[in-house]
């Protein structure tokens, strides 16, 4: 397969994995019973992003509607025509005061309400309504979001769950001239949490710095003290990653670790 150089193409590539619309995988051949199937994000874009808010308020209150029903007739006589923009309030404000992992595995709680905003893979599938609340989740993908409301800083990509934001990731292509290193020079000196909700400790899960070869993450942003870890597989007893069909050595993050069912479990 031959490997366009440019970021545009490297980054087209891994959104084109996260939706379904891959020609091809790394290996066709892998059982994906552990991390479940490739694909099944939904493209969104920045008209959909709230920055204030840290979400993409349609998909949140979609996923609500259309898996707890009578939980949002009950909120909706309460709000009228505000709910959506009243419920949306709520979740920035209880993800900022505790954490998306919090929020996303407890829910919240507003106006006598308690709703739902994940639904985990149940452990058989034995239970058919588990199965459809699990796959009424949406994944969202929005590519170089705007996230700054102080500046057009933008994100490569931001990986969303119900709305919630998840990962965010600075992409480079060492064909270019660039490596995952400038990725994570990138977020120590441009991508400072203060001031900036998105980038904040517990507002979404980690921060990955990826090039075709390599992958770091981060859970916290803290300018030059901004402390990465690999995030490899390794190759023949070492570091880095193996060889790829794709041409990325990287593509098990995307084909494997951000699969719907593969984050949920995380």
């Amino acid at each position: 397969m031959t490997v366009k150089i440019n970021e545009a193409a490297f980054e087209t590539a891994i959104v084109n994995t996260l939706t379904g619309q891959a020609d091809e995988v790394a290996d066709p051949a892998i059982a994906y019973d552990t991390f479940g199937t490739p694909g099944g994000f939904h493209k969104r874009t920045q008209t959909d992003y709230d920055k204030a808010l840290c979400l993409l308020p349609k998909d949140l209150t979609d996923f609500l509607i259309d898996t707890q029903p009578k939980n949002w007739e009950k909120y909706r006589q309460h709000h009228g025509e505000a709910a959506r923009t009243k419920i949306a309030a709520r979740v920035a404000r209880e993800a900022e005061r505790r954490g998306v992992i919090d929020v996303l595995r407890k829910g919240v709680k507003d106006t006598g309400c308690h709703f739902d905003l994940a639904y985990y893979p149940p452990a058989s599938g034995l239970n058919e309504e588990l199965e459809k609340l699990h796959a009424a989740n949406i994944f969202g993908v929005v590519r170089q979001l705007r996230y700054s409301q102080k500046n057009e800083n933008s994100l490569d990509l931001a990986l969303f769950l119900n709305g919630i934001p998840l990962f965010t990731a600075e992409l480079k292509n060492h064909l270019t001239g660039q490596s995952v290193e400038h990725a994570i020079a990138q977020y120590q000196k441009d991508r400072h949490p203060k001031g900036e909700p998105l980038l904040q400790f517990g507002r979404c899960l980690a921060h990955f710095a990826i090039d075709p070869g390599w992958v770091f993450v981060t859970t916290r942003l803290e300018g030059e003290k901004t402390r990465f870890l690999p995030f490899n597989r390794g190759y023949m007893r070492g570091a880095g990653n193996p060889p790829s069909k794709t041409g990325y050595s990287t593509a098990y993050l995307w084909e494997r670790i951000w699969t719907r069912r593969s984050i949920l479990n995380l």
